[in-house]
């Protein structure tokens, strides 16, 4: 769930804006995906390794 506010203290609040502009979605939904939501097409797909190569993740495990 959403936290709002683990979100205004979040240290990558500026990573997650930026990527959600990127990709023209919400920063709620970069936040989710940041913290363990799981991928349900191409875009999600591509915002998770946007968010690997900006070292906010370390690690995606695709069941």
């Amino acid at each position: 769930m959403f936290n709002v506010f683990r979100y205004f203290t979040s240290r990558n609040k500026k990573v997650y804006r930026a990527i959600a502009r990127e990709f023209g979605t919400s920063v709620r939904h970069v936040y989710c995906l940041a913290h363990g939501r799981r991928t349900r097409n191409n875009m999600d797909y591509y915002i998770v390794k946007r968010l690997r190569e900006e070292g906010i993740i370390s690690s995606t495990v695709y069941w």
